[in-house]
Protein backbone atom coordinates (compact mmCIF):
# COMPACT_ATOMS: atom_id res chain seq x y z
CA UNK A 1 0.00 0.00 0.00
CA UNK A 2 2.89 2.62 0.79
CA UNK A 3 4.43 2.19 -2.85
CA UNK A 4 1.26 2.71 -4.11
CA UNK A 5 1.65 6.72 -2.35
CA UNK A 6 4.96 6.47 -3.23
CA UNK A 7 4.36 5.66 -6.62
CA UNK A 8 1.69 8.52 -6.68
CA UNK A 9 3.68 11.35 -5.41
CA UNK A 10 6.00 10.77 -7.70
CA UNK A 11 4.43 10.68 -10.78
CA UNK A 12 2.76 13.93 -9.46
CA UNK A 13 6.16 15.68 -8.68
CA UNK A 14 7.28 14.30 -12.47
CA UNK A 15 4.50 15.84 -14.24
CA UNK A 16 4.23 18.97 -11.76
CA UNK A 17 7.98 19.59 -12.99
CA UNK A 18 7.65 19.40 -16.38
CA UNK A 19 4.68 21.82 -17.02
CA UNK A 20 6.35 24.45 -14.54
CA UNK A 21 9.51 23.70 -17.51
CA UNK A 22 7.16 24.24 -20.33
CA UNK A 23 5.73 27.60 -19.24
CA UNK A 24 8.98 28.72 -18.40
CA UNK A 25 10.21 28.07 -21.87
CA UNK A 26 8.55 29.88 -24.54
CA UNK A 27 8.79 29.11 -28.39
CA UNK A 28 9.62 32.50 -29.06
CA UNK A 29 11.30 35.48 -27.28
CA UNK A 30 8.38 36.88 -25.67
CA UNK A 31 10.68 39.43 -24.43
CA UNK A 32 11.39 41.03 -27.49
CA UNK A 33 8.38 40.09 -29.56
CA UNK A 34 5.89 42.93 -29.78
CA UNK A 35 3.14 40.92 -32.18
CA UNK A 36 3.33 38.63 -28.85
CA UNK A 37 2.82 41.15 -26.35
CA UNK A 38 -0.27 42.36 -28.90
CA UNK A 39 -1.59 39.26 -29.31
CA UNK A 40 -2.18 38.41 -25.45
CA UNK A 41 -4.38 41.07 -25.21
CA UNK A 42 -7.87 39.23 -24.91
CA UNK A 43 -6.21 35.67 -23.34
CA UNK A 44 -6.18 34.37 -19.83
CA UNK A 45 -3.75 35.50 -17.42
CA UNK A 46 -2.43 31.94 -16.99
CA UNK A 47 -1.37 32.41 -20.62
CA UNK A 48 1.00 35.69 -19.83
CA UNK A 49 2.79 33.92 -16.68
CA UNK A 50 3.18 30.80 -19.07
CA UNK A 51 5.31 33.22 -21.78
CA UNK A 52 6.41 35.83 -19.25
CA UNK A 53 6.59 34.02 -15.82
CA UNK A 54 7.35 35.76 -12.51
CA UNK A 55 6.49 40.00 -13.05
CA UNK A 56 8.82 42.24 -11.80
CA UNK A 57 6.11 44.80 -10.57
CA UNK A 58 2.14 43.78 -9.52
CA UNK A 59 -0.43 46.07 -7.72
CA UNK A 60 -3.90 46.25 -7.74
CA UNK A 61 -5.48 49.43 -9.19
CA UNK A 62 -9.10 50.53 -8.04
CA UNK A 63 -11.59 51.24 -11.08
CA UNK A 64 -14.45 53.08 -10.84
CA UNK A 65 -16.95 50.93 -9.21
CA UNK A 66 -15.36 47.12 -7.74
CA UNK A 67 -16.36 45.32 -10.66
CA UNK A 68 -13.85 47.59 -12.81
CA UNK A 69 -10.79 46.82 -10.09
CA UNK A 70 -7.71 45.61 -12.37
CA UNK A 71 -4.09 44.16 -11.52
CA UNK A 72 -1.24 45.50 -13.13
CA UNK A 73 1.44 43.12 -14.23
CA UNK A 74 5.00 44.44 -14.96
CA UNK A 75 7.66 43.01 -16.85
CA UNK A 76 9.53 45.79 -17.18
CA UNK A 77 9.61 47.59 -20.74
CA UNK A 78 5.96 46.06 -21.38
CA UNK A 79 2.93 45.47 -18.86
CA UNK A 80 -0.53 44.35 -18.82
CA UNK A 81 -3.68 45.47 -16.95
CA UNK A 82 -5.72 42.33 -16.08
CA UNK A 83 -9.42 41.87 -14.88
CA UNK A 84 -11.38 38.79 -14.03
CA UNK A 85 -7.94 36.70 -15.34
CA UNK A 86 -8.45 38.28 -18.66
CA UNK A 87 -5.53 40.82 -20.03
CA UNK A 88 -7.49 43.71 -20.49
CA UNK A 89 -4.26 46.09 -22.14
CA UNK A 90 -0.81 45.33 -22.92
CA UNK A 91 1.49 47.94 -23.07
CA UNK A 92 4.91 49.09 -24.39
CA UNK A 93 7.22 51.77 -21.97
CA UNK A 94 9.91 54.16 -22.63
CA UNK A 95 12.56 51.55 -22.28
CA UNK A 96 11.03 49.16 -24.67
CA UNK A 97 14.20 49.14 -27.30
CA UNK A 98 12.56 47.76 -30.58
CA UNK A 99 10.13 48.41 -32.95
CA UNK A 100 5.54 48.11 -31.65
CA UNK A 101 3.62 47.57 -35.24
CA UNK A 102 6.49 49.52 -36.90
CA UNK A 103 6.82 52.34 -35.12
CA UNK A 104 9.39 52.85 -31.85
CA UNK A 105 9.34 54.96 -28.79
CA UNK A 106 10.76 58.25 -29.52
CA UNK A 107 9.45 58.24 -32.79
CA UNK A 108 7.73 61.75 -34.04
CA UNK A 109 4.07 62.67 -35.26
CA UNK A 110 4.97 62.33 -39.05
CA UNK A 111 7.57 58.88 -38.25
CA UNK A 112 3.78 57.41 -36.64
CA UNK A 113 1.67 58.48 -39.19
CA UNK A 114 4.11 57.36 -41.84
CA UNK A 115 4.04 54.33 -40.81
CA UNK A 116 0.79 53.56 -39.52
CA UNK A 117 -1.03 56.08 -41.38
CA UNK A 118 -3.40 58.98 -40.47
CA UNK A 119 -5.25 58.32 -37.53
CA UNK A 120 -8.75 58.05 -37.00
CA UNK A 121 -8.47 59.38 -33.81
CA UNK A 122 -6.67 62.50 -31.83
CA UNK A 123 -7.02 62.91 -28.93
CA UNK A 124 -5.37 66.61 -27.34
CA UNK A 125 -4.94 68.21 -23.87
CA UNK A 126 -6.38 71.02 -22.11
CA UNK A 127 -3.86 73.54 -24.14
CA UNK A 128 -4.84 71.13 -27.07
CA UNK A 129 -1.61 69.38 -27.31
CA UNK A 130 -1.45 66.08 -29.09
CA UNK A 131 -1.33 63.02 -26.55
CA UNK A 132 -2.57 60.15 -28.26
CA UNK A 133 -3.34 58.99 -32.30
CA UNK A 134 -5.60 56.15 -31.78
CA UNK A 135 -5.87 53.03 -34.40
CA UNK A 136 -7.94 49.93 -34.13
CA UNK A 137 -6.82 46.72 -34.48
CA UNK A 138 -9.95 44.74 -35.73
CA UNK A 139 -8.72 41.09 -35.60
CA UNK A 140 -8.18 41.50 -31.17
CA UNK A 141 -11.33 43.68 -31.59
CA UNK A 142 -8.78 46.17 -29.37
CA UNK A 143 -7.48 50.00 -30.06
CA UNK A 144 -3.78 50.82 -30.10
CA UNK A 145 -2.68 54.02 -29.08
CA UNK A 146 0.41 55.57 -29.39
CA UNK A 147 1.06 58.24 -26.52
CA UNK A 148 2.97 61.61 -26.79
CA UNK A 149 4.83 63.21 -24.78
CA UNK A 150 6.43 66.57 -26.07
CA UNK A 151 6.00 65.38 -29.28
CA UNK A 152 7.50 62.22 -29.05
CA UNK A 153 6.04 58.44 -28.59
CA UNK A 154 6.57 57.54 -24.82
CA UNK A 155 4.42 54.61 -24.10
CA UNK A 156 2.40 52.39 -26.60
CA UNK A 157 -0.96 51.02 -25.52
CA UNK A 158 -3.37 47.74 -26.86
CA UNK A 159 -6.99 48.28 -25.17
CA UNK A 160 -9.71 45.85 -25.57
CA UNK A 161 -12.76 47.72 -26.53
Amino acid sequence: MRWHTTWAALVILVAASGLAQEAATPTKNPFTDDEAIIAICGGRQARMFALFGVPQELWAERGATEAKDEVFVGYGAFGFRVRDEVIRVSFFFSNWTGSIRGIRIGDSYAEVVKVLGDPPTTFKNKEGDVTAYGYEIKELGADFFANFKAGKVWRVEVSLK
